[in-house]
């Protein structure tokens, strides 16, 4: 890890507010911006489908204004890749020497394979992407991109060593009540949608095990879900919690959270900063 790294924008914070899927919603985000702020909260993260960055309109209004509002609150916002991101378009910006990929001054990409030390000392990797289940109703390079999948190359940028914190945007394999709602709605998508989204989840379920974190903070499955999983295979054998946010734009959706980085404890909340309905 270079030691810019080391002084990434998250590495200072004590409390990092987190977002699930926003899809260029940028209403939902200044509201939750606002919410964070007034809590104190100076470091934001979406958890994949950030979607500012979008063919097909003027999205680089949407990005200034988002920055300008989020640099009079103080605040930066990260955003580790999701399914639904113009690939094309994020990769124009070049990775700068922090191993980070800088959109604006206070708008930020986490890359794969991306690691952090935080301010309590806990180590932070990032593993985004995710293969999209609507793959057969999306057009290649308008809707789709290909750079959405995790590859072995990721993998390898990812690497083996433990980190206590893992954000991604899909989630790792045998999780109860994730599987059971995906079983609950498999039978209204075709075979090709299931077996090509299953390779994904396969994909970061393999990148997981390769940091067994104490934590890891999803997305993609628009839903939310928080449960303790023990993984015992091969030379696996940890125990984590997987916490999965729900997308945003919903008044009371669980699609916000905020992280003590000493303790790893979490405090949901609305986006308008009002205990959510449990």
């Amino acid at each position: 890890m270079t030691e810019a790294a080391r002084r990434g924008p998250l590495s200072t914070a004590t409390r990092i507010g987190f977002l699930g899927d926003v899809h260029g919603d940028l209403q939902h985000v200044l509201v939750v911006a606002r919410t964070m702020a007034n809590r104190g909260i100076g470091r934001l993260v979406v958890l994949g489908d950030f979607g500012f960055l979008w063919p097909g309109h003027n999205w680089g209004i949407d990005v200034d204004k988002l920055s300008r509002r989020l640099a009079s609150m103080s605040q930066t916002i990260a955003f580790v890749d999701g399914n639904h991101e113009s690939f094309d378009l994020l990769y124009r910006f070049p990775l700068a020497d922090d191993g980070l990929r800088w959109i604006r001054p206070n708008i930020v990409h986490i890359p794969r394979g991306y690691r952090t030390v935080l301010a309590s000392g806990a180590t932070l990797a990032a593993l985004g992407g995710a293969n999209s289940i609507d793959i057969g109703h999306r057009v290649l390079g308008r809707s789709i991109w290909a750079e959405e999948s995790i590859t072995e190359a990721d993998l390898v940028a990812l690497g083996h060593d433990h980190a206590d914190i893992l954000l991604g945007h899909d989630a790792p394999l045998h999780i109860p009540t994730l599987d059971a709602n995906l079983a609950a709605t498999d039978r209204y998508w075709p075979t090709a949608g299931l077996e090509y989204s299953a390779a994904g989840r396969a994909m970061f379920h393999r990148g997981f095990l390769q940091v067994q974190p104490k934590l890891h903070l999803g997305g993609h499955y628009h839903q939310h879900i928080d449960e303790h999983v023990r993984y015992a295979t091969g030379h696996a054998n940890f125990k984590t919690r997987v916490v999965i946010l729900d997308q945003g734009g919903s008044r009371s959706a669980i699609s916000q959270a905020i992280l003590d980085v000493h303790t790893l404890e979490l405090e949901y909340l609305a986006r308008g900063g009002e205990s959510p309905v449990r």
